[in-house]
C-alpha cells in the first residue's frame, strides 16, 4: 500500500497546510462572476502555495494583502466581505498553529483551542466595522456618527486584546 504522507507527518498538519492554500484562493473566488486580474490570481495561488509549504515564512503576508487589497479597491460592501474576512482570519490562524513546529509534530489540541478562541475574539469587530461602512453614507452621516463607529470599533479591539492576553504562570 502506498503512503500518501511522509513518515511522521500527521493528517491535522496536512489539513492546516491545505487550508493555507485553499482559504485565500476561496476568498478571492468569492468575487466571481467578476474575475480579478490574472496577475492577482497567479500571485494569490503562488504565494498561498508557498505559505502552505512554509507556514512560518513572511510570504504568508502576500496572499492576505493581495486578497484584502483586491477587495479593498472594489466598491463591494455586501455579505461577501464578511466571509472574506473570516476566511483570511482562519487562514492566519491555521498558519499560526502550523508554524509551532515541523510537519512531523502533532498539533496540540489545547494550542488549537487557544488560537481558535483568539481567532473568534479577533472577529468581533468585523461585523461592527462592516455595518458602519455599509450603513453610513459619508455625505449624509453627521461627523459624530463616524466618531461613534470608530470609538466602538476601538473599544471592541481593546476588549478583545484584554480577553486574549495570556494568563501569568
Amino acid at each position: 500500500m502506498m503512503r500518501l504522507l511522509r513518515p511522521g507527518v500527521t493528517v491535522p498538519v496536512v489539513a492546516l497546510r491545505a487550508l493555507l492554500l485553499v482559504l485565500p484562493c476561496a476568498a478571492l473566488a468569492l468575487a466571481l462572476p467578476q474575475v480579478p486580474h490574472g496577475w492577482v490570481v497567479v500571485g494569490v495561488v503562488v504565494s498561498a502555495a508557498a505559505w502552505a509549504w512554509l507556514p512560518d515564512h513572511p510570504v504568508g503576508v502576500a496572499p492576505l494583502v493581495l486578497v484584502g487589497g483586491w477587495w479593498a479597491v472594489r466598491d463591494v460592501v455586501d455579505w461577501r466581505l464578511l466571509v472574506v474576512g473570516v476566511l483570511l482570519v482562519v487562514a492566519h490562524l491555521a498558519a499560526t498553529v502550523a508554524s509551532y513546529g515541523p510537519s512531523t509534530l502533532t498539533v496540540d489540541p489545547r494550542l488549537a483551542r487557544l488560537w481558535l478562541a483568539r481567532g473568534v475574539l479577533a472577529l468581533v469587530p468585523l461585523p461592527v466595522a462592516w455595518l458602519a461602512v455599509r450603513g453610513l453614507d459619508p455625505g449624509l452621516a453627521p461627523s459624530w456618527l463616524w466618531l461613534t463607529a470608530a470609538a466602538t470599533t476601538v473599544a471592541l479591539l481593546l476588549v478583545t486584546a484584554r480577553l486574549v492576553r495570556p494568563e501569568p504562570s
